[in-house]
């Protein structure tokens, strides 16, 4: 609900500026102390959580395959430097409090962004990723590998970028985080919302100016020998799923395409 409705008197809106309270935590998406944090920022009791990130599985046009397929691709090999949300999803759900999520479903990413934006993100993907088997033949797997996962992250970074730092109005992603919060605001007195620190000033741009926010900047206890350890593990977890995708993509074309041109 925003305190700046001109339906309320100056009084009633200061009276509700004061019951309503945001604690918006930036995060690195792999930071386990900002994971900490969150955990420690829910014990205190909260009546409502937005999280960045999709709430349902979506149902993909036919001219949306390769979005699908680069987006998977992506977090499929990164899934291992991301700190899983499920904790956070069960504390809430424990606690009663409302659950939400800053898009509906990952489709609305492409969606949001204009055409020439996604024809030009769509034409890398369909260079790149099968430029990727070339660069591999040619230079070697290590090589070829990488650019599978720059085939993946690139366009879809295109979209993601171009949608928070140039988009306007209610395509824009900090804008849209901004209304989940108010929205989750107009049935809850407390609201915990967690985004990543790139869209954190954006989002606190997007709320009232005289609404009650509490900013948890990222976390960082600084290097650290545990940290290290379990930092470099996640890494060669991701090149190997990175690798062994890399590998298969390649045996397969070897054993079935090159046979056949």
């Amino acid at each position: 609900m925003s305190a700046k409705s001109e339906a309320l008197s100056p009084s009633k809106r200061e009276a509700e500026k004061d019951q309503k309270q945001v604690i918006l935590k930036a995060e690195n998406h792999a930071s386990r102390e900002d994971h900490e944090e969150e955990l420690e920022l829910m014990r205190e009791g909260i009546e409502a959580l937005v999280l960045e990130g999709s709430e349902k599985n979506p149902e993909w046009g036919i001219t949306e395959g390769w979005f699908q397929q680069a987006i998977g691709g992506m977090f499929y090999v990164m899934g291992p430097l991301y700190i899983s949300k499920e904790v956070l999803i069960e504390f809430a759900r424990f606690q009663d409090a409302d659950l939400y999520f800053t898009r509906e479903s990952d489709a609305e990413v492409l969606r949001n962004a204009p055409r020439l934006v996604r024809w030009f993100s769509a034409f890398l993907y369909f260079i790149m990723l099968p430029s990727s088997v070339g660069v591999g033949l040619i230079w070697g797997p290590v090589q070829g590998a990488s650019f599978l996962l720059a085939s993946f992250g690139i366009p879809v970074l295109t979209i993601r970028i171009y949608n928070t730092r140039f988009n306007r109005g209610e395509q824009n992603r900090d804008e849209l985080m901004g209304k989940k919060i108010q929205e989750a605001l107009e049935t809850n007195d407390s609201v915990l919302a967690i985004v990543g620190h790139a869209h954190a000033d954006g989002v606190m741009n997007a709320l009232p100016d005289d609404l009650d926010v509490d900013h948890h900047p990222t976390k960082s206890e600084g290097l650290t020998a545990s940290g290290i350890w379990d930092f470099t593990v996640r890494c060669f977890q991701m090149f190997s799923l990175l690798f062994f995708l890399y590998l298969a993509i390649l045996w397969a074309v070897v054993n079935f395409v090159l046979p056949f041109l």
